[in-house]
């Protein structure tokens, strides 16, 4: 049975960062350092072999197995047939056994056995399942935290590193960084104590799984009563509904607890029953006390750009009664609130240049060149190229408006169209300083278009007001190399 929520789309724009690294640093620990796991529990088998603990322990580990697991005689036949390497490793990752032995009389007696223990055991513990693994009956805080960025093989942390994702990256939007991270470490460490106050049994537990349960109980307490899309996958069938929240999480809780009392497999469902509690819990009472802020307008689905677009409206309904006065009035308090964003450039560039209105086409050229260049701005480049070439537009050829204008048109790859630009600065009394780099740059443009003769007069115009400099050397080469 599988029931996920769905609803939300991956936003992109906003990264769901702190997800992203905690997957990072999982992948990494398991590749980086558990991947010399083979190696350390190779040492470990010879150490243990080396020191003769198998001849002594042999017979004491099946007597031990066979009492707590109740095996029959062909069980005890083939656990006794095992190879020495594969029962050593058996031995040495039974803490319960390894514990009782510690208490034998005869063990405490014998120094010898003593010290070939404590050397088989300290190089097993340099296992990161050991190391860091959370073992209920011997309780460690580096255990505690630690087991949460562990995994027992790939499957298990594939598993895990996709539902992180799943519930990650709509939580920590809603929650922020700061508050989801918190939860979802407190939701680790409340499934191992759970764990630990229940069943404090000999066993090492790692994974993210009780950290990721509580992502899901901190989903049911975000969106509590409000109805949201699931996914679900129940055998054959496979669909979406729509629900309460707060309706699924008896269903998870129910699960997990069936699994508790029925199952027979090596998955902890008390870390999971743990950490779906401790995360709803957090996110229940923080929201109750009224201390947890959340992005209500991501949780509703509110299109974070709507008050420019109501904005956007209103000024296009000024312009289509020709209230152009109001319209330019508006103008700059709207370029100062959505600096940047072309479709008000565009509307507010119109009304600028037909009425001639200097400051406020101050401002929008002013962001109009300081925006990336991309395709999207070309078009409204393209149509001020048009208009400060014609007559009766006298504040678009002053010359700093041209020398951006011809610089953004050289980087669209607009060369034909830079030419008014160009001519426009070449004549100017005092000599623009950039303009021998971009004249050679817009000759690059036009040669390919085979425009011998715009790249004549480009030519022509560095000898006579630039002699000496070096693009007019270049310019006279790359003429020369056209005419062939």
């Amino acid at each position: 049975m599988l029931i996920t929520p769905a609803e939300h789309p991956l936003d992109w724009k906003r990264p769901p960062v702190i997800t992203l690294l905690l997957i990072l640093l999982n992948t990494l620990i398991y590749f980086g350092y558990q991947g010399g796991d083979e190696k350390r529990l190779e040492i470990a088998v010879h150490a243990y072999l080396d020191g003769g603990l198998l001849n002594r322990e042999r017979a004491l580990f099946l007597e031990s197995i066979g009492q707590r697991e109740s095996l029959d005689s062909d069980e005890r036949a083939y656990v006794d047939g095992m190879r020495r390497q594969e029962l050593a490793r058996w031995i040495l990752y039974d803490l319960e056994f390894e514990n009782s032995l510690h208490q034998r009389p005869d063990y405490q007696a014998d120094a010898a056995w003593q010290n070939a223990r404590e050397q088989a055991e300290a190089a097993r513990n340099r296992l990161s399942t050991i190391r860091f693994g959370f073992i209920p009956a011997r309780f460690s805080v580096q255990g505690l935290f630690g087991a949460m960025f562990l995994h027992g093989s790939f499957d298990h942390l594939l598993g895990n590193m996709l539902f992180l994702f799943i519930f990650g990256f709509a939580l920590e939007i809603a929650l922020g960084k700061a508050i989801y991270l918190g939860f979802y470490l407190l939701s680790g460490v409340a499934s191992h104590l759970l764990w630990w106050a229940l069943d404090p049994v000999w066993v090492s537990g790692v994974g993210a799984s009780g950290a990721i349960s509580g992502l899901m109980g901190m989903y049911i307490g975000v969106y509590g009563l409000r109805r949201i899309n699931f996914f679900y996958w129940l055998g054959p069938l496979i669909g979406y509904f729509k629900a309460p929240a707060l309706w699924i999480l008896p269903v998870w809780m129910g699960k997990e607890l069936y699994g508790l009392l029925a199952a027979d497999d090596h998955v902890n469902y008390y870390a999971h029953l743990g950490g779906l509690g401790a995360g709803f819990l957090a996110v229940w009472l923080a929201r109750l006390s009224g201390r947890l802020q959340m992005d209500e307008a991501y949780l509703h689905k509110e299109d974070p750009d709507a008050p420019f677009k109501r904005e956007l409206a209103a000024l296009d309904q000024l312009i289509g009664q020709f209230a152009l006065a109001q319209a330019a009035a508006r103008g700059p308090d709207l370029l100062a609130r959505y600096p940047g964003r072309l479709a008000l450039l565009e509307r507010l560039y119109a009304v600028a240049s037909g009425r001639q209105d200097k400051a406020l086409l101050s401002q929008v050229l002013k962001q109009l060149f300081a925006l990336p260049d991309n395709a999207e701005i070309k078009p409204l480049l393209l149509r001020l190229a048009e208009d400060s070439a014609g007559p009766g537009q006298p504040l678009l050829s002053h010359p700093a408006v041209q020398l951006h204008l011809l610089q953004k048109l050289l980087r669209a790859g607009e060369g034909p169209r830079a030419m008014s630009a160009w001519r426009k600065l070449s004549q100017t009394a005092q000599p623009v300083g950039q303009l021998p780099a971009l004249t050679l740059q817009l000759a690059k443009q036009l040669g390919p278009r085979q425009d011998l003769r715009g790249v004549s007069e480009l030519a022509q115009y560095l000898r006579k007001a630039f002699p000496e400099a070096e693009q007019t050397v270049q310019l006279s080469l790359y003429q020369q190399h056209l005419g062939r």
